[in-house]
């Protein structure tokens, strides 16, 4: 399966990745349409995903959180990875991941009669809801976030968190270099989940889960799904982070290495370009009120 453009100019580094820095935002548009043209030839599904900071790894809040409770740092990422590779990081991280969306919130009783009624999943709309307005849970007493890491197929709304950082008067243009990461969804099997959430919770509980045995990240994408302006406007897929000593990059990388695969690439979005980035956005009305409707 060919998912990348032979042009694209890339580098391969320690984790495994490729990574390509577009010198241009044309460049960079060409060859995402170059990317975009492939795929559909081969019937993979391409999602991106953007962050401000092109150091950030892919890890789901929860996890970032979790590293900054347990071992009080600040900076989740200075955590040895003597520590974070370890078997038993895994566990504890589970386990509180499991305290929190078994015993300290649950879905409400609205959400159960919707699933009688629609066939809703509660639990995967308890964990949208945190995931798209954790506003709304700031007096939980507890590890802030999920397991969810948030993805779209819309460049523009990746384009958009890679350039932008804060909210409303803190909202500004980062200085470092960002990055928009592409992964196709299609290149790893059959992740897309169809049980229900409280399944992979109850699952999550498992001996073989927490031995670190099902390491491969999962997709939740329910065709139904109650209406939540947020992820309307940007239709995110979630994967879920399932062995929390790794971010989903080395998680990939490795799997790529074993398969022989060629699973995401890293664009380096530099910060010369971004503010033609914002220019772009703006032209086309992708604008924090869209983003972030209230």
């Amino acid at each position: 399966m060919i998912l990348f453009n032979p042009k694209i100019k890339s580098t391969i580094h320690d984790f495994g990745a490729r990574e390509w820095i577009p010198s241009s935002l044309d460049n960079l548009l060409k060859e995402i349409e170059n990317i975009s043209i492939a795929s559909s030839k081969n019937d993979s599904l391409i999602l991106y995903r953007g962050q401000a900071n092109n150091d950030w790894p892919l890890d789901s809040t929860f996890v970032r959180m979790g590293i900054k409770a347990l071992f009080g740092i600040n900076n989740y990422v200075a955590l040895p990875k003597s520590i974070r590779h370890r078997v038993s990081f895994h566990r504890a991280i589970a386990s509180l991941f499991l305290m929190k969306f078994d015993k300290i919130i649950k879905p409400s009783e609205e959400a159960f009669e919707k699933e009688s009624s629609h066939g809703i999943d509660p639990y995967f709309e308890l964990l949208k809801n945190v995931q798209q307005y954790p506003e709304n849970y700031s007096e939980v007493p507890f590890i802030t976030g999920t397991n969810l890491i948030d993805w779209i197929n819309n460049l523009d709304i990746a384009l958009y968190f890679a350039t932008f950082t804060g909210r409303e008067n803190l909202k500004t243009i980062t200085d470092e270099h960002g990055a928009v990461w592409v992964f196709n969804a299609s290149s790893t099997g059959k992740i897309l989940q169809t049980d229900k959430m409280e399944k992979t919770i109850e699952l999550m509980a498992s001996a073989n889960f927490l031995d670190g045995n099902k390491s491969l990240p999962l997709m939740f994408h329910p065709q139904k799904q109650t209406n939540q302006q947020r992820a309307s406007n940007q239709k995110p897929v979630y994967i879920a982070q399932m062995d929390f000593r790794y971010d989903l990059a080395d998680v990939w990388a490795c799997y790529d290495k074993k398969q022989d695969n060629n699973t995401f690439v890293k664009i380096h979005i530099k910060d010369t370009i971004k503010h033609d980035i914002a220019k772009y956005l703006k032209s086309k009305d992708v604008s924090e009120k869209h983003v972030f409707p209230h």
